[in-house]
């Protein structure tokens, strides 16, 4: 069964539009918020807002018996390192907030002002700002190119180049707004993009022409990325259709891609016209791999990826527990963690719920080993049944 722990009211009741976890140490987490501030989060560090009681130590045993208080009351939150005050720096909501992958030393984020800011995060201001002149919807960093993909209020596709700190080029082809952006994985010279015109074209930036994906019905709101093999690969999109498409790309570079033609049932609910996440868990951490949706009831789905089942849904609780997912990301390989943000501005944990071992039996299993004292004792054992036990109970919790 799974388990939340809560930040609690972490951005005033504004929306938490953009979520991202640095991938060096998966320790600090940006939160990027409508009312224009960002967060930074130590995930490694817990504040204590009150004492914990009889209902928290035994949640393990009994989690339906924590009731609103104690949802809304959490024990303990994460430490919030620092905070970009809003309209301090940028004017309007954030949009999309993204640390540069493999150092924690810097990040970008894009709002509503028509911005898209690089910041020092030593100094928490920011060393550049590109001006778009129309609302930036998202944007995707490609490291390996030091170019940041752009998805605004125009029918084109900016790449903004960091070494230059201009706009490289424009990938024009798009009939309306652009919405969503995703760089390829592994190549990147490849970008994935949807519109508002309900086209998910696949870019090479080295030649500026695209592959047209068959057209949606409705815009485009979400695109996740899924490594098959050493090139092929599997692009996920969302739209306002109430669909969620897989398209097994065969090769990249080789089009045309193929619709999967997976059906994730009849949940699937999205109205909105908002950048939604779409979530893929690591592959490696479970048998099969899961994607996760965020659902305009407030839950969160959890589907298997081969077939389109669904196998869980995350239901929040509390007084407060109608406000839908808008942003997500994952905890860390192997870790079956995942923190979501929501529209009335507050960040959520999920996690698998462990029971606790009976240290008794586990006592009379290292019997035979000599240790100094029980602390030493309690604190070996319990590490070594978290560790054989986490990837275990995390199945149960999704087949459950």
């Amino acid at each position: 069964m799974s388990r939340r722990s809560k930040s609690h009211n972490c951005h005033d009741y504004a929306a938490v539009n953009s979520l991202s976890l640095e991938t060096t140490d998966y320790q600090y987490l940006l939160s990027g918020s409508n009312d224009s501030s960002i967060k930074l989060w130590d995930l490694k560090q817990q504040e204590t807002i009150r004492e914990e009681n009889e209902i928290d130590a035994n949640l393990h045993l009994h989690p339906s018996t924590f009731d609103n208080f104690d949802y809304d009351n959490p024990v303990s939150t994460f430490v919030n390192l620092a905070t970009i005050l809003k309209r301090h720096h940028h004017k309007f909501g954030i949009s999309c907030i993204q640390w540069w992958p493999y150092d924690t030393g810097m990040f970008a984020s894009s709002s509503f002002d028509h911005t898209v800011k690089i910041w020092d995060t030593n100094e928490l201001t920011p060393v550049h700002t590109f001006d778009l002149s129309n609302k930036v919807y998202d944007i995707d960093i490609s490291a390996e190119n030091a170019l940041i993909a752009t998805a605004n209020d125009q029918p084109f596709i900016r790449l903004l180049d960091l070494n230059s700190t201009s706009s490289a080029h424009t990938l024009s082809g798009h009939k309306g707004k652009t919405l969503v952006v995703k760089w390829h994985p592994i190549n990147s010279n490849i970008l994935a993009s949807g519109g508002y015109d309900g086209e998910v074209k696949i870019w090479d930036i080295r030649r500026s022409q695209s592959s047209i994906l068959p057209n949606y019905p409705k815009p485009i709101w979400a695109q996740s990325w899924a490594c098959v093999g050493s090139s092929g690969s599997l692009l996920y999109t969302v739209g306002n259709d109430d669909k969620i498409r897989v398209w097994d790309m065969v090769n990249v570079s080789t089009p045309p891609p193929i619709n999967k033609l997976i059906n994730f049932g009849p949940l699937i609910r999205n109205k909105h016209p908002h950048t939604i996440p779409l979530l893929l868990n690591p592959q490696g951490e479970t048998e099969t791999q899961f994607l996760l949706f965020p659902s305009e009831s407030g839950d969160v789905f959890i589907f298997r990826t081969i077939d389109g089942k669904l196998v869980n849904r995350l239901a929040r609780k509390g007084s407060r527990n109608t406000g839908r997912t808008v942003s997500m990301c994952n905890g860390g390989p192997s870790t079956a963690k995942y923190f979501c943000g929501t529209i009335d501005g507050e960040i959520i944990s999920w996690g698998p719920c462990l029971d606790k071992p009976d240290l008794s039996e586990l006592r009379q299993q290292d019997e035979n080993n000599d240790f100094d004292d029980d602390e030493d004792i309690n604190e070996r054992l319990l590490k070594q049944f978290q560790l054989e036990n986490k990837r275990k109970q995390f199945l149960e919790s999704i087949e459950k």
